[in-house]
């Protein structure tokens, strides 16, 4: 399984990427997400066999996103919590990637790729509110702020989340 965009190639998530996400996967990528990395090679292993795992039970699809001509490592990007009645989006781009629309790509590309290979009722992409780079990227793409929760990053950071939703074109909405 492979998806292509102009400029991106996304697939499967395996050993092959754990030096790159053990480099690339820093506490300053992972800012406004929940978890922060320890930066061991065991905490991306788990990843990987989590990943796995998940591709096995189809629950979950996670993919590298490599660069299509050069087929850098640029980050990370998933299909989650599949369900006939939603599917959660998520993604990281390596620092020095950001701000091309590559994250809009991505996401982009995973919505063609659900709408084509899945029946859902809606799309989820939660993203916290500080993060306004991420937040342009649903926003871009139709989807809507549902709903505003807090969720804890660690004993001491809390994240405040908005949850933006967009709707299968085969569901109102309701």
């Amino acid at each position: 399984m492979k998806i292509e965009t102009s400029r991106l190639k996304l697939v499967p998530v395996s050993e092959q990427y754990k030096a790159d996400i053990l480099a690339e996967f820093t506490p300053e990528i992972t800012r406004y997400m929940p978890y922060t990395p320890n930066g061991e090679e065991q905490e991306i292993q788990e990843f990987l066999d989590k990943a796995k795992l998940a591709l096995i039970n189809r629950t979950d699809i996670v993919l590298a996103v490599l660069d299509k001509e050069s087929k850098e490592f640029i980050g990370c990007c998933g299909i989650h919590n599949i369900t006939e009645h939603s599917i959660e989006l998520g993604l990281w781009l390596k620092a020095g990637t950001h701000g091309q629309g590559l994250g809009t790509e991505v996401v982009e590309s995973l919505i063609n790729f659900i709408q084509q290979n899945f029946k859902y009722s809606h799309l989820i992409y939660p993203v916290d509110k500080e993060n306004i780079a991420s937040r342009k990227i649903p926003e871009k793409l139709g989807f809507s702020i549902f709903r505003e929760y807090q969720t804890i990053k660690d004993e001491d950071t809390f994240l405040n989340i908005a949850e933006y939703r967009k709707y299968s074109l085969d569901h109102s909405g309701v």
